[in-house]
């Protein structure tokens, strides 16, 4: 099973869940980013991208990626 946290990579996360593109995309995921996923983590990423809300962010990732896949721990 496949934990997701804020020191969970960007990289990690969209090798494992790439259902989770859409998610960091509708934060405002630069160009770069898309096409070679930075090893930042999340908790970068929120702080950049959404306010710093990574809680948020997390939610989302996990609802957006439930569907047919493996469930997250946390």
């Amino acid at each position: 099973m496949f934990s997701i946290d804020g020191q969970t990579t960007v990289r990690e996360l969209l090798t494992k869940h790439p259902c989770a593109f859409d998610v960091l995309v509708s934060y405002g995921m630069c160009q770069d980013c898309k096409d070679n996923p930075p090893p930042v983590p999340l908790e970068h990423f929120a702080q950049k991208h959404c306010g710093g809300d990574l809680h948020n962010l997390i939610e989302q990732i996990q609802k957006k990626c439930q569907e047919g896949m493996a469930p997250f721990s946390s």
